[in-house]
């Protein structure tokens, strides 16, 4: 699967011994994660694992060996591997953890503050702290069971999507074949097509999805919101769909304007975009245009069916001229 770059985080523990099982991860301490981080922000993966666990080791030697596993943690994420029973003292956010025993199997505080308690070996916690979210993970975890949990915390998909939800679409959109048929029958523009010069309105609003092959994200709206099939007659009625990758070349018209590719190191991606987005780029991205090409909305990151079954309502429908956008979801929770 297509996976994107980033960065790492470690937590402070005992480095890995000779004795166990390699990795292809780069591990760092918790000390190590902190001070990158202030350099440069990434979320923190951290894996709590004990010498005794049988399951730590096996985790180890198939999951942080995969080769796709570790390089995208490695370029993503700040990965720490941390001894849950270790006595030595550790400090994390400026809070300092000593042990909470005397005893061989006694926890380090750390590891039960950030696994609640819930001393479950292996455990892995994923952290984004530029939007202060985290995530628990109990137990081993294969490959494949890794990626949609990555991708989640990542790329900020639990901004409007509960991880189940999100998996469920995650695993349609990379390993279920059958998925291929409905977004295949999705009716796109290219955005030559859509922003040609004197190009003539075709009456209807249009949805820009702005996104990349090397988002993951995007791939799982491409392939599962923007391909539910209870929604696309209504799309088709409303919309016309413009799938726009921002790394194209070509000249593009809008707004009496001519906008071209001219990559710069603040602005890396079409020209066009930055005038679609309002400057705000993030990915996934859907700019919402009325029949007139006026901005409605710019909506980033992932967007599962059900919120984008809302959205296309609440344009299509013109609710956004005399509803606010809270008020309009109370009444169809309320339906």
């Amino acid at each position: 699967m297509c996976m994107m770059s980033g960065n790492f985080v470690f937590a402070q523990s005992e480095k890995t011994s000779p004795a166990e099982p390699e990795s292809l991860v780069k591990w760092m301490t918790l000390k190590e994660a902190e001070a990158h981080y202030k350099e440069a922000p990434k979320p923190i993966i951290i894996d709590f694992y004990t010498e005794w666990c049988g399951w730590c080791k096996v985790m180890m030697k198939n999951t942080y060996s995969n080769p796709g596993i570790a390089s995208y943690i490695n370029a993503n994420f700040y990965p720490v591997k941390f001894d849950a029973e270790t006595k030595d003292t550790v400090e994390y956010d400026g809070v300092k953890y000593g042990p909470t025993g005397k005893e061989k199997r006694d926890p380090n505080e750390f590891a039960v503050k950030m696994l609640n308690g819930q001393m479950v070996y292996p455990s892995t916690l994923f952290l984004n702290k530029a939007a202060n979210f985290n995530m628990s993970a109990q137990g081993y975890l294969e490959p494949q069971k890794m990626e949609p949990m990555l991708v989640f915390v990542l790329e900020n998909a639990f901004r409007s999507s509960a991880y189940e939800d999100f998996k469920s679409n995650f695993e349609k959109a990379f390993y279920d074949s059958t998925q291929q048929v409905l977004y295949n029958k999705v009716k796109w523009k290219t955005p030559v097509e859509s922003f040609a010069e004197n190009q003539k309105p075709s009456g209807k609003k249009r949805i820009v999805f702005i996104h990349t092959e090397w988002c993951n994200t995007c791939r799982v709206m491409y392939r599962t919101t923007f391909a539910d099939s209870s929604l696309q007659s209504y799309l088709e009625k409303k919309f016309d769909l413009v799938d726009f990758n921002p790394e194209i070349k070509d000249d593009l018209y809008f707004g009496g304007k001519k906008f071209q590719h001219i990559p710069t190191r603040e602005m890396p991606f079409h020209q066009l975009v930055y005038t679609l987005d309002r400057n705000s780029f993030a990915l996934p991205q859907m700019v919402v245009l009325d029949e007139k090409d006026v901005i409605l909305d710019v909506i980033s990151f992932y967007i599962t069916p059900k919120v984008f079954d809302d959205i296309i309502h609440y344009y299509g429908d013109d609710r956004y001229k005399n509803t606010p956008w809270e008020d309009f979801q109370k009444e169809k929770n309320k339906k």
